[in-house]
């Protein structure tokens, strides 16, 4: 009867024990909590960088803390992007410049005499000519490119942070980089867009922008000055402006509607002028020595 007992007893006990270790035994381990976290983390952050790509104020806003070290992985995939679509271009242009340079050099040569032409030819071949000069170019296409993504985004910060102090707003530097880089992410996938375009159809696309519209036939040619203005205006500049402009109107950073306005429209007008400078000079020195 006591054996019975207790063992009755026992068996009643033993789903409750089999219950008690599991709830033990299945709960998630600290590092597994960890990082369901960490997983939870990166995906509201990618899903804040999507939505801000076409509703900036809330995305923004969505992204919170995230903004403080966003600017990190943004000015990596922008310049990784301009690397990729360098690199990709890189055989095209060395074939347009030496297509270029023939051209060129055969007019050239034709007013020479047999002496000078082939004095001429063999300082050339010693020079190592248009391949020398091709990787030079192409190398520092990925230089400049990488440092142009950094100054991009320090630039843009900088200036809407200036801005945002002279009307009053806390925001902080890290924040202001963070949103440079989402206004930036257009122009990445631009390029990448570009990379693939290439890569698949082996076609370089020459003329940045709308620049094609206006761009001279001969790469020898001097570039008119309507050329430097719509080099730097297509979708996907509108787009980042549009980013931008949404951002800057968010609670994160709270700039009323005018001063968003006035910051987007003198930042445009200052920065195409800076941009356009270049091409007009360097096309004033072309004309003038008969390009």
């Amino acid at each position: 009867m006591a054996r019975n007992l207790r063992g009755g007893i026992r068996h009643r006990n033993r789903p409750a024990l089999r219950r008690a270790a599991c709830s033990q035994s299945c709960q998630p381990r600290p590092a597994r909590r960890t990082a369901t976290r960490m997983m939870e983390a990166s995906m509201n952050v990618f899903t804040g960088v999507l939505t801000t790509l076409f509703k900036p104020a809330k995305g923004v806003d969505a992204l919170q803390g995230a903004l403080k070290y966003l600017w990190i992985p943004l000015v990596i995939i922008l310049a990784s992007s301009v690397v990729g679509k360098a690199v990709i271009a890189a055989p095209m242009q060395s074939k347009v410049q030496q297509e270029a340079t023939d051209t060129a050099l055969k007019a050239q040569t034709e007013q020479m005499s047999a002496e000078e032409r082939a004095s001429f030819e063999k300082d050339m071949e010693q020079f190592g000519g248009v391949e020398t000069i091709s990787t030079v170019a192409n190398t520092a296409a990925i230089v400049f490119g990488i440092v142009g993504a950094a100054f991009a985004l320090l630039y843009i910060g900088t200036f809407f942070f200036v801005a945002a102090r002279t009307w009053g707003n806390s925001v902080n530097f890290s924040v202001m980089l963070s949103v440079a880089g989402l206004s930036l992410l257009p122009h990445a996938l631009r390029n990448i867009v570009q990379m693939i375009y290439m890569g698949v159809t082996g076609v370089l696309l020459q003329y940045p922008g709308l620049g094609a519209l206006v761009a001279p036939k001969d790469t020898m040619t001097a570039p008119s000055t309507a050329y430097a203005i719509l080099s730097q205006m297509d979708l996907w500049v509108l787009w980042g402006v549009f980013v931008l402009f949404g951002a800057l109107m968010s609670k994160t950073v709270g700039l009323e509607k005018k001063r968003a306005v006035a910051g987007v429209t003198a930042f445009v007008v200052i920065t195409g002028l800076f941009q356009a400078i270049p091409t007009i000079v360097s096309g004033v020195f072309m004309r003038a020595s008969g390009m």
